[in-house]
């Protein structure tokens, strides 16, 4: 060792003893209160240092607690087929990547369906105040992201459905434009107009999405419907679980609907970033819920960040809040909302 730095170590080490000693000669001349006082200015000084730390540990340990207790959900058999309905692209990864691919593992077949296109997050566009026509580009984008993280999962081509819909305007169609067409006041858009889209020229009405919904699930007869659950937070996501709650009851088939809760209230999921060996934990708005937990291998969770990752226009803004979700498992509902008492004839998995 240099001759400088070994002068250096015995610099710190001498002030370490005498910085000690007098520590200590301090704290004998203190009283029991003086010495209550310091250490808790102590313990208070290192909880704000260290409070990302402490939050994070508090909120592991929680998750692991309340997700360790729930029951597993039946695993989809070949020949089965699983339906995910997604308000916006990157919904359906969040809520469903690793059950989507377990489904298509065990044999059974997947199909992905968007009702929008993401076309209202103005901050997305890389734009201050933009116009419409950089959101359309942004629902292009949005589009070809969602294509890349399906196929990432493994769901074909074929089984990628675009419908095309207004963001942010699903609950006015479900509520007040059922009939009469809605204008977004992001795109100035009155009808589907996105190539790729499976009806293009479909006027912006709660009839044209349910009747382009329901010919989806007639025509591809699921086994299991991924669904928001009314609860989650988002009026998208709450008009999406309106327009299934509504077709799959009409069709007798409502014991078919799944709920996943993306929007959860609280900061949902915590603690924000990518946690991978963490589970996920059943979200404030849907505490009443019968969640059911699906377990993800180490190989199914890498999937689903890069997944995740593919939607490179929303990961620049709420990376965080995306990654958050990259975790162990994944939860459902077989309840849209709590109840009292369970159904005698309700299949609960």
């Amino acid at each position: 060792m240099p001759a400088t730095r070994r002068w250096l170590w015995l610099l710190v080490l001498l002030l370490l003893i005498v910085g000690g000693n007098e520590a200590l000669r301090a704290w004998w001349r203190l009283d029991l209160l003086d010495r209550l006082l310091a250490v808790l200015l102590a313990l208070t000084l290192w909880a704000f240092i260290n409070g990302r730390w402490i939050f994070a540990h508090y909120h592991a340990l929680r998750s692991a607690w309340l997700s360790r207790r729930l029951p597993e959900a039946r695993p989809l058999r070949a020949g089965e087929r699983l339906l995910v309905l997604a308000p916006h692209p990157d919904d359906e990864v969040l809520a469903a990547a690793g059950q989507i691919q377990r489904a298509l593992a065990a044999g059974a077949a997947v199909r992905i369906i968007w009702l929008t296109l993401g076309d209202g997050f103005d901050l997305a566009s890389g734009r201050p105040a933009p116009r419409p026509e950089a959101l359309r580009e942004l629902a292009l984008r949005r589009m070809e992201e969602a294509r890349r993280a399906a196929g990432i999962l493994g769901v074909p081509p074929e089984e990628q459905v675009f419908l095309g819909y207004p963001d942010q305007g699903l609950l006015r169609l479900f509520l007040t434009h059922y009939y009469l067409p809605y204008t977004s006041p992001h795109t100035d858009l009155e009808q589907v107009a996105y190539p790729g889209c499976r009806t293009p020229g479909a006027p912006y009405t709660g009839q044209a999405l349910e009747a382009d919904l329901e010919a989806e699930v007639r025509g591809f007869a699921p086994t299991r419907v991924l669904v928001p659950s009314p609860l989650d937070a988002h009026p998208d996501h709450q008009a999406t679980a309106y327009f299934a709650m509504r077709i799959l009851g009409k069709l007798g088939e409502e014991e078919k609907l799944r709920y996943y809760i993306v929007h959860g209230g609280y900061e949902y999921p915590l603690p924000k970033g990518l946690h991978p060996r963490l589970p996920l934990y059943p979200a404030p708005r849907g505490r009443r819920l019968p969640w059911r937990r699906v377990d993800l291998g180490e190989a199914e969770v890498a999937r689903k960040l890069e997944a995740t990752r593919a939607h490179a226009s929303q990961m620049r803004l709420i990376g965080n809040f995306m990654l958050a979700f990259v975790r162990t498992c994944e939860l459902l509902s077989p309840l849209p909302i709590p109840v009292r008492t369970l159904p005698e004839d309700l299949e609960l998995d």
